[in-house]
């Protein structure tokens, strides 16, 4: 009794410790984003009813500034409850490990991006992101498999669940290259960073510009990221299909 009972209890165990790790690093992110926001809301209104000696150009300027990132900070947080808000309204129970991963990987790429400057200040944060979002939208397109086949068959496929997930992370790719391309053209942003000088850290040779050369970038490390996330999938079916049906269920039950 005691040798059947001690590994279940054990997997139990680590299941509540990973449960509650993602509670607090979650709740730890919502945390800095509410705080954030309360103290650019207070510098904004400290700016606003003080002169400090600042011109009203200067003041203008960092009121700007503070009402951007108190902007961007209402946005993430919106955003950090996503997975809240799939799992109570679409009934989609994502794993916690996962659900840790991609509120962590909103905050970074969002708020602490614009807040520090780190797209220009750090010339491999863009490529890192792209390569982590090329990993997570492969695992849900692995996913999306099951959603597709489930009323039809449940034996998946190891190597379709690898391909779609490989094809679906890279055009989710392509057409985020795509949006930003049109936001540039339309409203004149830099999404693409065809404003960054030719001695900027690319692919590629300086002739071709930063905007292609982001863009390629971009563009190769999304497939890279989606051929992590499709070769992890393709050996996590075929090691142990029924485990990972079993997994399916709970994160899409019926």
């Amino acid at each position: 009794m005691f040798i059947k009972s001690t590994p279940e209890m054990i997997m139990r165990s680590v299941q509540n410790s990973i449960y509650h790790e993602k509670n607090f690093i979650i709740a730890s992110v919502r945390f800095l984003l509410i705080m954030s926001i309360v103290i650019h809301a207070c510098l904004i209104v400290f700016y606003v009813i003080t002169e400090k000696g600042l011109s009203g150009s200067e003041k203008f300027n960092t009121v700007s500034v503070n009402v951007e990132l108190l902007l961007w900070g209402l946005l993430t947080l919106v955003l950090c409850y996503l997975p809240d808000i799939i799992d109570r309204n679409l009934k989609i129970h994502l794993p916690v490990a996962f659900e840790a991963v991609i509120v962590l990987f909103i905050y970074c790429s969002t708020f602490l991006s614009v807040r520090f400057d780190l797209y220009y200040k750090l010339f491999w944060w863009d490529d890192l992101l792209h390569m982590i979002s090329g990993i997570i939208i492969g695992f849900i397109g692995a996913m999306c498999v099951y959603i597709i086949n489930k009323k039809y068959s449940t034996n998946l496929n190891p190597v379709l669940v690898a391909v779609f997930a490989f094809t679906f992370a890279v055009s989710m790719g392509v057409l985020w290259e795509v949006f930003e391309f049109t936001l540039d053209a339309v409203f004149g942003t830099a999404n693409q960073k065809w404003d960054l000088p030719a001695t900027a850290v690319l692919l590629g040779k300086s002739y071709q510009g930063s905007g292609l050369r982001d863009t390629m970038s971009d563009l190769i490390v999304d497939c890279i990221g989606a051929m992590l996330s499709s070769f992890c999938s393709y050996f996590i079916v075929k090691r142990d299909k029924k485990r990972t049906l079993k997994v399916m269920k709970k994160i899409f039950p019926e």
